[in-house]
């Protein structure tokens, strides 16, 4: 007959198993098993731990890590997989001291090295990430991800020529390697550097990264290609919450962005009262700041969770709620009074949903105030090297007759700077 050790042991490696053949379920239903028959051993927890992950449930998978740590606080992969866990529940500064403990148990343990770096670069501190994936290099300098990782380290500090070197070297050591391509072609797009960038682009679709990404930043660089009618929502939402903190300073200051306060003065100017307004793409806010104090109250719509958080920090909007714009605008049951947004249709292209959206939930004589980048007559809408898209005025005239709106006022006057150099932009008050 089995002793208890023995079938806990049955039944951890059936969970080994499960996991390596991809049934976390099975794992997660095994490892417990195991661990009814024999509590607390470490190994289990972590193990059951992983299962948990691998199905996505991190709050999960918390409560069996912190016992495996718990139960043996020496064991650098127990406190690696509890870092991982808190990452992905975004708590990473707990995330970074579980690496670190890690670390301290075993300072040649590589995966926490490397998770360290990953952590350090998403909490913002890339000089000290930099110096981290640098350690890493020593040890194994052909690794073409640490090269990849060190790039985007080194172009979050704008030390743009030395990341460009690091992602030619990843790409050289693994020229299947998509994220490089993709990186690489973004560096010379935002640098003027078309004719290269649109190889990258295409040898990253090869490499298997994120087609939809890919796709619409070869868009932006290749004359003829087929430009997708919207951003892709992945793009629009960690484009924003990468610089959420200090977005507002560098608007404002580097790029002098005067849209919000354009756009409510004239709406200052041509309106009474506001009553209920919809700030469409509202991010950290600064339309609705422009707006306090004039308006009855105002609601908000964005994509990215850290620029909501920030306008919600402002005090200035009733409600907030993280969405797509067009969705949001389909299954609101709000109505309002007026709808307002500035630069958010930069990146949707075709903006036919849009309106039909605006219209559906605008009270009879509502009113719909925004900007958009100027586009050239006759263009329609169209994607641009910078990856925003402009607008040209009579494909805005004709969304406006087909959705049952009457142009109050057109305003022609500059967004924001890019380079150094004004961007043209358009602003519109329609009534419906």
């Amino acid at each position: 007959m089995e002793s208890t050790f023995e079938q806990a042991r049955a039944c951890f490696l059936t969970g080994l198993q499960a996991l390596e053949s991809g049934d976390a379920a099975a794992a997660e239903r095994a490892f417990e098993a195991s661990l009814a028959l024999l509590p607390g051993r470490a190994s289990t927890l972590v193990n059951l731990g992983v299962a948990r992950m691998r199905l996505g449930r991190h709050a999960d998978a918390l409560q069996p890590l912190q016992a495996a740590v718990q139960a043996d606080p020496m064991q650098p992969d127990a406190w690696c997989h509890l870092g991982l866990a808190q990452a992905g529940m975004d708590e990473h500064q707990a995330a970074l001291d579980a690496f670190e403990h890690a670390l301290a148990h075993d300072s040649s343990f590589l995966p926490a090295r490397w998770q360290q770096a990953l952590c350090l670069g998403t909490l913002g501190r890339h000089e000290a990430a930099l110096q981290v994936l640098d350690e890493l290099l020593r040890i194994q300098p052909d690794d073409a991800a640490t090269w990849m990782q060190r790039g985007l380290a080194l172009q979050r500090l704008e030390r743009h020529a030395q990341a460009q070197a690091a992602y030619e070297r990843a790409v050289a050591l693994a020229p299947e390697l998509g994220r490089a391509w993709s990186l690489l072609g973004a560096l010379h797009k935002d640098a003027g550097r078309l004719g290269a960038a649109a190889p990258c682009f295409e040898r990253a679709l090869q490499g298997g990264d994120d087609e939809t990404l890919n796709l619409y930043l070869l868009a932006s660089v290749q004359a003829g290609t087929l430009a997708p009618a919207t951003a892709p929502a992945s793009y629009v939402q960690t484009l924003f919450d990468s610089y959420a903190e200090g977005f507002d300073a560098h608007l404002q200051q580097g790029l002098q962005y005067c849209a919000p306060q354009v756009l409510a003065q004239l709406l200052r100017s041509n309106l009474a009262t506001l009553g209920q307004v919809l700030d469409l793409g509202c991010g950290t806010g600064l339309l609705g700041q422009q707006l306090a104090g004039f308006a009855q109250a105002v609601d908000g719509v964005d994509l990215a969770p850290r620029m909501l958080e920030l306008a919600r920090a402002s005090g200035n909007y009733r409600h907030l709620v993280q969405a797509d714009v067009t969705e949001h605008l389909n299954a609101a049951a709000q109505r309002y009074d007026v709808v307002v947004a500035t630069d958010v249709f930069i990146y949707i292209g075709e903006l036919d949903a849009v309106f039909a959206g605006v219209r559906r939930v605008l009270h009879s004589g509502g009113c719909f105030a925004f900007s958009v980048e100027r586009g050239e007559p006759g263009s329609g809408w169209t994607l641009r090297p910078s990856s925003r898209y402009a607008h040209a005025l009579d494909y805005l005239q004709t969304l406006a007759l087909r959705h049952g709106f009457d142009i109050k006022l057109v305003h022609e006057a500059m967004l924001r700077k890019d380079q150094g150099q004004p961007v043209d932009g358009l602003y519109l008050l329609l009534r419906c």
